[in-house]
């Protein structure tokens, strides 16, 4: 069976493995795995411990597959950050790397083991890695095809932008960018941080990649904008890195949580670190995901910016006190949710909309000035908002209404 073949070249040259042999034990551990369950080993107490040992061995190897593939792939995808930046995720990628590469090497000592257990005896003798080495693309191909001018389809690279702006505000709110100790990253799982809510954020750049790369990839950057192309890494980078997590977490709540600890003859919390593996997710994955999806927040924001359409509106100014904390705080989340610059102007002067305490000194103006009505500047979509906003009196009186609830969500996340 290949995946042997696989586990003698591990256990006989005991080296760190490239790209292409963990995307081989992936897909034959997934094989032996789907043959194990077929015969029943899952509700076998004979076999349940040597399934668990090659379900793991499969979570590592998709983990470092992905982790693999980006950093082999970094100088390609070229992500326009400090240097500092740079060296601190490829160092803090290969200790990573190497992490993995130890689990899953003790985890393929602990199966062969386990089968020679069960009287299954192998003779891993005679496998080398010749098949799996490294092909490093020294030279490329000129890039000839047609560039295709897109100056028809602004709206879709800001459909593209305001969705992936909108995917990274919810990476932040779940406050992956902070790295948290183990014992702390623990209390964490599942209520806070779990394999579903990780599996929905990198399904949604996945498919947002799939359209970046159906309505853009080949365009030019003179057509579409350096920031545009910039975006495709900062799509791709978070994305890998997030199914990276998503993988270890999955390991952990299988396989490592307390909940299964009675289940089966052996532990695998023996052979693999638990502290690790939470270090692995928090402190590395999701923290690096994190800053790259920041990195491409503001990237997807310039965009929007520089292909906002703007206007002005003339709205009401609250009842009855005028823009005081509250208003003033919906005002300012209504602008932020749509990320492009907007402004309240009182008598010709501009305050920035994003601002409490801008939209506080406005209001005092326009107090001063015994005004009814503001002008507010911005893109179309965030003025409609704030037309629905301003209709409900600012929600002084009223419920927030149904179109704006991202309102009181962010409300919410404040209390």
């Amino acid at each position: 069976m290949p995946f042997f073949r696989l586990a003698g070249i591990v256990l006989l040259n005991r080296r760190d493995f490239n790209n292409q042999f963990y995307f081989n034990l992936m897909n034959e551990a997934e094989k032996l795995e789907v043959f194990l369950d077929d015969h029943g080993a899952k509700e076998n107490i004979t076999w349940y411990y040597f399934r668990e040992i090659i379900a793991s061995i499969r979570n590592f190897a998709i983990s470092a597959f992905q982790l693999s593939h980006v950093l082999y792939r970094y100088h390609e995808y070229n992500p326009v950050e400090p240097a500092q930046y740079g060296a601190e995720f490829l160092n803090q990628g290969q200790t990573a790397m190497d992490n993995l590469n130890g689990v899953v090497m003790a985890l393929i000592n602990e199966a062969v083991g386990e089968l020679g257990r069960r009287g299954c005896a192998l003779d891993l003798a005679g496998q080398t890695a010749t098949e799996f080495k490294e092909i490093i693309a020294t030279v490329k191909l000129p890039r000839n095809v047609e560039m295709r001018n897109y100056k028809s389809s602004e709206r879709m690279i800001m459909h593209i932008a305001e969705s992936y702006r909108r995917i990274s505000v919810k990476v932040h709110r779940d406050h992956y960018g902070k790295r948290t100790p183990p014992d702390e990253f623990e209390q964490m799982i599942p209520a806070r941080v779990n394999e579903t809510k990780v599996k929905i954020l990198e399904s949604s750049l996945h498919n947002l990649q799939s359209e970046y790369d159906t309505h853009i990839r080949t365009a030019d950057s003179a057509t579409v904008g350096e920031d545009v192309i910039s975006l495709r890494t900062l799509i791709s980078m978070p994305m890998h890195l997030l199914e990276m997590a998503r993988w270890l977490i999955h390991f952990y709540e299988r396989h490592e949580s307390e909940a299964y600890a009675h289940v089966g003859q052996g532990e695998i919390s023996r052979i693999v670190d638990k502290k690790l593996v939470l270090g692995l997710i928090s402190n590395f994955s999701l923290f690096f995901a994190h800053r790259y999806m920041m990195m491409g927040k503001r990237a997807a924001e310039q965009i929007m910016s520089r292909l906002a359409r703007i206007s002005r509106v003339t709205l009401p100014v609250p009842k009855p006190v005028g823009f005081h904390a509250r208003p003033a705080y919906y005002v300012t989340i209504v602008v932020e949710e749509h990320g492009t610059d907007a402004f309240l102007i009182v008598d010709g002067r501009k305050f920035d909309a994003r601002s409490v305490l801008d939209i506080l000194e406005a209001g005092g103006m326009a107090a001063d000035k015994e005004l009814e009505t503001v002008e507010f500047e911005g893109d179309e979509r965030t003025l409609a908002d704030l037309k629905i906003l301003a209709g409900s009196n600012y929600c002084e009186n009223e419920q927030i209404p149904k179109e704006l609830n991202y309102i009181r969500i962010a409300r919410n996340i404040m209390a």
